[in-house]
């Protein structure tokens, strides 16, 4: 199942990061963030993976 618009914002918001920090992360504009995060713009998987990627504690990252 895709993720959500609210699951992509409690995602941004559990790591801390503003709309603008997420949408530099993964190369996009704020605007797509507001938009995807309001139901607005569909959230493509690969949003959707890069986020939840970004989303894992360094330690995590770093053993792959």
């Amino acid at each position: 199942m895709a993720m959500q618009p609210e699951e992509l914002k409690a995602l941004r918001a559990s790591v801390g990061l503003t709309q603008q920090q997420l949408a530099d992360a993964l190369g996009m504009s704020r605007k797509m963030i507001v938009e995807m995060e309001g139901g607005k713009s569909p959230i493509e998987r690969r949003t959707e993976l890069a986020a939840r990627y970004i989303a894992l504690p360094a330690a995590v990252r770093e053993t792959e």
